[in-house]
Parts: structure tokens; sequence; C-alpha cells
């Protein structure tokens, strides 16, 4: 009698969705909803170089003098410079203030 193999001990697939932004695109236009809030897509404002705001971020993973790291749903943000403090944080956004040398998306 050979052993009988579990149904569910195939592993998920990890890759994203591509009906994800379609499904967004649709309710948004029902809704009249901007796009980004629905797919809970990173929104990031940059106020010259010394103050950048994050909207939809999941966490902070690093905080140092001259290194932010922010994990967003898609994308995690690298912000560089010199002097950097989180001017606040949120559940839903934050806001970095110092001097920005560069943004990296990662």
């Amino acid at each position: 009698m050979r052993p009988s193999k579990h149904r569910h001990s195939k592993k998920p697939d990890a890759t994203p969705s591509t009906g994800e932004p379609v499904i967004a695109s649709a309710i948004s236009n029902k809704l009249r909803i901007s796009e980004d809030i629905i797919a809970q897509a990173p929104i990031v404002m940059g106020y010259g170089t010394h103050r950048f705001c994050v909207e939809n971020y999941r966490n902070i993973i690093e905080y140092t003098e001259e290194l932010i790291r922010i994990q967003t749903k898609t994308v995690r943000i690298h912000i560089v410079g010199k002097n950097l403090v989180i001017a606040y944080f949120r559940d839903d956004g934050m806001c970095v203030m110092g001097d920005i040398s560069s943004v990296e998306y990662h």
C-alpha cells in the first residue's frame, strides 16, 4: 500500500497576483476613490531636501542618523542623508526630516 500524499502539501505560489491591479482599478472606478488607496500602494512626497513623507508603509526596518529603511507593501525605501530624524509616525504615514541626499527604492 502506498502512503497517501497530503493534498495540502504543495507550497502556495509566492508570486504576486496579476489580478490585483485590475481589481483595484475596477473598485476605484466604481467608488471614485484613488487606486493608490485601494491597493495600499506607498504614496511618497518630498519637500525640498529636508523632508520626505511616506503613506501606506508597513514598518521601519532600520533607523540611524544616516539611513532610514522603510518597508511598504510593494517596495523597500531607503532614505539616505545626515542628521535624519523621524518627525512623526502613525499607522498610516510617517515623515523624515534632515539633510536628505537620496531616496532609493529597492
